[in-house]
């Protein structure tokens, strides 16, 4: 795998050079579709104009939510070497100009069908005077194909931006080199997995997005993409996906926990889905069982990793043992050319990620990467985790997740691993009380419908079995919680969700008293 990963040009350009010909789907959305054919010419005419531009060739921003048009000017920059940054069209036009300026964008491609739809945008890049091209599906074949610079694996590939809200946006670059080394251990990963399609629930603008795109992309089999616009209609969604044999699912345990609302997600609609693969958040048992539930005989791949170490670090399949474990699931084992440790010291157990999957870093944040990336090709993840004698990971947590209520100090990730663990709960977040600018007390939302009378029960046995401080004072459940951009739990959404919350329980503990 080393020496394959150490030349990324021709991994890259043999997989594109594979699409020729294939007239079968590369994508697909409700209302469009892209061959295999159509993405080898499209990419390359328009990897030709970017290589054509005026220098300087720096980074290329691709507008646009699924749509073709993406997969396009994916392909095209990196066959041209530019770095490409997605950008989804409701990013907010501030934001997006400060993203302009912080990574010294060069080129804007529009990947949506009606370029009408960036022209509010467009009007508030003037100042920045950028090239915006539309990206086109329709390319006509030539004879010889265009001319295309080198890339190194030491090249910037892309820059993804955190999703944050508040403050100047993070730029995390991952080279050529971190590219190819994904590709290969993704490969791997799935070499006895069977699919002829691929679900496409991901935002272009987060890196999990990746599974989805590779594995579809090196076995030229067709995605099928969910335009999040429409995610409240699961069932539209469920039969494209029944028509189209997807086999293979990628997705956070959040957008699942909406999929299996909808009980037409079983095997018997779906008889071609039989792989699940997770990443991003901490995956709960009871997404799981009701998973082996509904799809009997079904696998599901569990992987952590941050954005820094080009998607995912370790990876594990979940069985029927590790459910009946006592603790939570397991993140799984160091890929290929990686490796894990927990450091010592001050801030014991964190976890620090070394090899070839550690990325550039972050983009003109030189305080940030010092402290980050401590050393070459070694990145600080601000996570706490333990391994096994057997090499297997278990996640514990976020260090800031620790803060002080009265005195004493919590780790919100402790007390929600205790709920998620408490039978019949799908997930749970808990968040401070703040009151006048001071952690006061815990809230804990409680994702699913659950009555006032099954919080209290679940307070209750959290009072038996820890200390009062770690009770959550205000529960809620019963309410409709948003996604992030990363498809993530929206937790700076939720205290506005339980204003609609139907179901509400105040635990009071003789011990436990605010101050007003």
């Amino acid at each position: 795998m080393t020496s394959a990963a150490a030349d990324p040009q021709s991994l890259l350009r043999t997989i594109h050079a594979g699409f020729q010909g294939v007239h079968t789907d590369a994508y697909r959305t409700g209302r469009a579709q892209i061959s295999y054919d159509q993405l080898y010419h499209a990419s390359l005419a328009l990897a030709a104009r970017l290589t054509d531009l005026p220098a300087p060739p720096g980074p290329v921003l691709i507008w646009g939510h699924k749509d073709p048009r993406y997969m396009v000017a994916y392909w095209a920059c990196l066959l041209a070497g530019r770095p490409l940054v997605p950008i989804e069209r409701d990013t907010p036009v501030e934001r997006l100009c400060q993203i302009v300026a912080g990574c010294a964008a060069s080129t804007i491609l529009v990947a949506e069908a009606d370029p009408s739809d960036f022209i509010h945008v467009s009007v508030a890049l003037q100042a920045h005077e950028l090239p915006i091209l539309q990206v086109q599906i329709d390319a006509v074949p030539t004879a010889t194909p265009p001319a295309l610079p080198s890339i190194t694996a030491q090249d910037v590939a892309y820059i993804m931006f955190s999703s944050g809200t508040l403050g100047q946006p993070k730029g995390i670059q991952v080279s050529y080199g971190n590219l190819a080394d994904f590709i290969l251990w993704q490969k791997d990963l799935l070499a006895n997995t069977s699919f002829k399609a691929v679900s496409g629930t991901i935002r272009h603008c987060f890196d999990v997005s990746l599974f989805e795109l590779w594995s579809a992309w090196q076995r030229r089999c067709p995605i099928t993409a969910l335009n999040h616009a429409e995610f409240a209609n699961s069932t539209a969604y469920i039969q494209r996906l029944q028509a189209d044999g997807v086999g293979f699912w990628v997705s956070t345990p959040s957008i699942m926990r909406l999929m299996l609302r909808n009980r037409r997600f079983n095997g018997e609609t779906l008889p071609a889905l039989s792989t699940f693969l997770f990443c991003g958040e901490a995956l709960s048992k009871q997404v799981v069982k009701t998973l082996f539930e509904r799809f009997p005989g079904c696998r599901v791949i569990n992987t952590y990793g941050p954005t820094e170490c080009t998607v995912a670090v370790t990876s594990v399949e979940i069985t029927r043992a590790h459910l009946d474990a006592p603790q939570d699931l397991p993140i799984g084992y160091a890929r290929a050319n990686t490796r894990l440790v927990a450091t010592p010291g001050p801030t014991r157990g964190e976890i620090e990620i070394e090899g070839a999957s550690v990325g550039r870093g972050y983009l003109n944040l030189p305080d940030k990467q010092a402290t980050a990336f401590p050393r070459p090709k070694c990145y600080r993840t601000g996570d706490r985790g333990r391994m096994t004698a057997e090499g297997l990971w278990y996640f514990e947590g976020r260090i800031d997740r620790e803060i002080k209520v009265q005195g004493v100090r919590i780790d919100l990730d402790d007390i929600e691993a205790h709920i998620r663990r408490q039978p019949g709960i799908e997930d749970a977040v808990v968040e401070p009380y703040v009151l006048r600018g001071e952690a006061r007390a815990l809230n804990a939302y409680v994702f699913g419908q659950h009555t006032a009378a099954v919080l209290q029960q679940l307070a209750e046995q959290m009072a038996r079995d820890l200390p009062p401080y770690l009770v959550p004072r205000f529960w809620y459940a019963g309410f409709e919680s948003d996604l992030n951009r990363n498809s993530k739990i929206d937790r700076a959404w939720l205290a506005e969700a339980a204003k609609s919350a139907r179901h509400r329980h105040v635990h009071s503990p003789s011990s436990l008293e605010l101050s007003s």
